[in-house]
């Protein structure tokens, strides 16, 4: 098993081929090998019992005729094989030399009931045979017989063989229909519903294990999607309950005479309320399923950067080719909205760039000269509602920004990397996986 795994992968599909494979080849040796030793062992038998069914017939039909009509039927029954002389091979000096054969002529005699004497069989160095026969008559008579060539040892494999081929095709075409097509499909979907979770269950088909496993990631799936629904009704529930007291206190604070105290109280309001805007929004990007669209990346992120210099922040776009792809185009001007927000918080001058590193990778890079994330903390920014400090303190928000970029990332099967930059602050690096035709129904690229 280890070899296998090792020598061609860890693929069902191609495991099982290989094993049945190694199975039948090694089956088929042992086969072949018994079938050689058998052959080996009662070769000789086969051939004498064969030479002792053709010789006697010939025999008993010379002891029929008359002594001057057997040399016109030896002449008609002479061939390739088969030459019949009168005359006796003991004390012939054109008798062979060969390896006497007692048993066989013993066997021929028995066949022929005693009428019909046979004192000498041989077999010479080519594997001709010679039988002496005397007939009742005491007629002498030579029989010499060439066997047929003996079919070669792997020949009688040969249809095994064939059937072999052809049972272990159809067995790997039934095992990759039967078993690796519904672990595919069983794959796919976990992986659909850990970007997406809004497919609909997977049919409960194939082997008894398969089934089980399926059933079981259904009512998962079913658990999940109740939980995450619960949850965002509540959710939404405490924003809409919490925005009534903040209107209520917003027009209180207009009675306030002290002017310091009331623009902290509306500061402080103004964060409350953004925090629930972003909760809000959080929710509603994780509940909303945007399908995907052909989208021209490089007009969104630009428009994104155009309406930021419009409102006063120093932003710059930086741009050398044109990228477009299949992508879920809401999303995508969320995360970089974000990025690019979360870059004017903390930075006088934001750079933004797009470029296409691979054919299917778009690529977008949101830099800032403000005083960036130490290393030990990146990993931790990226979880909703985190908040540093006291470096990034001070911007307001709800730690949601980052959160929503990487899992917009995540849904377009890249990633959100923060990084250095150059040469001091942050570079969060948004690398999405583009299709360049549509995307198959689920969703995914």
């Amino acid at each position: 098993m280890k070899l296998i795994e090792a020598g061609v992968g860890t693929r069902i599909r191609t495991q099982i081929t290989v094993l049945v494979f190694l199975t039948g080849m090694i089956s088929s040796g042992l086969v072949a090998l018994l079938l050689i030793v058998l052959q080996s062992a009662t070769g000789d038998d086969r051939q004498s019992q064969g030479a002792i069914d053709q010789v006697a017939p010939l025999l008993r039909t010379l002891d029929a005729l008359a002594p001057d009509a057997r040399p016109v039927v030896m002449e008609n029954l002479r061939n390739r094989t088969l030459q019949i002389d009168l005359g006796g091979l003991a004390g012939d000096s054109q008798a062979p030399d060969g390896r006497p054969l007692p048993k066989v002529s013993e066997a021929l005699a028995a066949v022929l009931g005693g009428r019909i004497t046979v004192p000498l069989a041989v077999e010479d160095p080519s594997g001709r045979l010679s039988f002496e026969a005397r007939l009742m008559d005491g007629q002498g008579v030579v029989v010499r017989l060439t066997p047929p060539a003996p079919l070669p040892p792997m020949f009688p494999l040969l249809p095994p063989l064939l059937l072999f081929v052809a049972l272990s095709t159809a067995l790997s075409l039934w095992a990759g229909l039967r078993i690796v097509a519904p672990l595919t499909r069983f794959a796919a979907a976990v992986e659909r519903f850990g970007l997406d979770g809004r497919d609909a269950p997977l049919p409960e088909e194939g082997p008894a294990e398969i089934r089980k496993a399926t059933g079981a990631f259904n009512r998962m799936r079913e658990r999940i999607l109740r939980l995450i629904a619960d949850r965002t009704q509540m959710m939404m529930a405490i924003s809409h309950d919490l925005r009534t007291p903040l209107t209520r206190l917003r027009l209180r604070t207009e009675d306030i005479r002290d002017e310091e105290l009331r623009g902290r109280m509306r500061k402080d309001m103004d964060a409350m309320e953004s925090s629930i805007s972003d909760a809000v929004a959080s929710l509603r990007h994780a509940s909303v399923a945007e399908g995907f669209e052909r989208t021209d990346l490089t007009s969104v992120v630009g428009t994104i950067c155009d309406e930021f210099t419009d409102a006063g922040f120093n932003v710059e776009f930086e741009t050398a080719e044109r990228v477009a792809g299949w992508v879920r185009p809401q999303a995508v001007a969320r995360a970089v909205s974000n990025l690019v927000q979360n870059a004017t918080k903390y930075g006088a001058r934001v750079a933004v760039r797009i470029d296409r590193p691979r054919p299917d990778i778009a690529r977008i890079e949101v830099e800032d000269d403000g005083p960036g994330i130490p290393a030990h903390e990146r990993e931790a920014v990226l979880k909703p509602f985190y908040r540093m400090d006291p470096a990034r303190m001070d911007g307001g928000g709800f730690g949601l920004g980052l959160a929503i970029a990487d899992d917009v990332a995540r849904s377009h099967k890249g990633a959100l990397t923060l990084l250095d930059g150059r040469p001091h602050g942050l570079r969060a690096r948004l690398e999405l996986k583009i299709a360049p035709c549509r995307p198959p129904s689920t969703g995914l690229l």
